[in-house]
């Protein structure tokens, strides 16, 4: 039987759905909806542990390979506190850049058959009435998960921590969490290498940090300059990157959400990711 199946959001948990769908039974229609062009990919390095290798490697060998081909691996944990260097070994983490990874599960996605369409900006489900499936992966402020709000009951908690996630040439050799402390207030870096040629660094503070060191007034320029000096001891002369969204531009610091669902899904919409 040919079932219609409609992914919105074509990323990573989108298009590896999407493939698996379609790896299954070939005879589903399939089609990927993603606002963002394909090669647009916001954000830097993605960690896999082992166990999710392993659900990976199980669900699907050839994406398996290809994404482990080009994996950045290590065993260590570096934290960097009150001028002392603590390591933790044996912890088997892998990173890659999510930009490759992207374009990995795209290749893949389309050498199955998958139709992805990219530069759609899906705000509702309403023009895709004929599909069997409507499948909901546009993140974690799901325009879909919105509209059905009443029937899948979800639980958003905001926290008030800040982040903001950039990356740097500064390669590091171990998964490295730097904490400095300055003026009463502390800010953390966490950083990791994903590729041969860079690492992610992502900066987290609390809101009375956030707001001692400025941040909330500043944009993402300001931003940088001031991590880059935050934590230049760390970053050994190299600087900090960002490819912050246009909409987050002017403010791009952002919080963490936890975002549970009372259902997860309703009618034949699912949610994912």
């Amino acid at each position: 039987m040919c079932v219609k199946v409609v992914t919105i959001g074509g990323g990573p948990a989108g298009l590896y759905f999407a493939l698996l769908l379609k790896q299954h039974d070939a005879s589903h229609q399939v089609t990927v909806f993603e606002r963002n062009g394909s090669a647009d990919a916001y954000g830097w390095g993605v960690v896999f542990s082992e166990q999710t290798l392993d659900n990976l490697r199980a669900a699907d060998a050839e994406s398996y390979r290809a994404i482990t081909e080009r994996f950045a691996r290590w065993d260590d944990i570096d934290v960097h506190v009150k001028g002392e260097t603590i390591t933790s070994s044996g912890h088997g983490f892998s990173g890659i850049a999510r930009r490759t990874l992207l374009q990995i599960l795209q290749d893949r996605a389309a050498s199955l058959g998958v139709d992805l369409r990219f530069g759609v900006d899906v705000r509702d489900d309403h023009d895709f009435r004929d599909a069997d499936v409507i499948v909901a992966a546009d993140g974690v402020n799901s325009t879909i998960r919105r509209e059905y709000a009443g029937a899948f009951e979800p639980d958003v908690d905001l926290r008030s921590a800040r982040y903001l996630w950039l990356g740097t040439t500064r390669l590091f050799d171990a998964f490295t969490f730097i904490f400095v402390e300055a003026a009463e207030s502390v800010y953390q870096a966490h950083a990791y290498r994903f590729d041969d040629e860079r690492s992610a660094f992502i900066v987290e503070c609390d809101e009375r940090s956030w707001k001692g060191a400025g941040f909330d007034a500043m944009d993402v320029a300001a931003s940088v300059a001031a991590c880059e000096r935050l934590f230049a001891p760390w970053l050994n002369g190299h600087r900090l990157l960002e490819n912050t969204p246009p909409h987050l531009r002017d403010h791009p610091w952002a919080r963490f959400a936890r975002v549970s669902n009372r259902r997860w899904h309703h009618g034949k919409v699912v949610l994912i990711g």
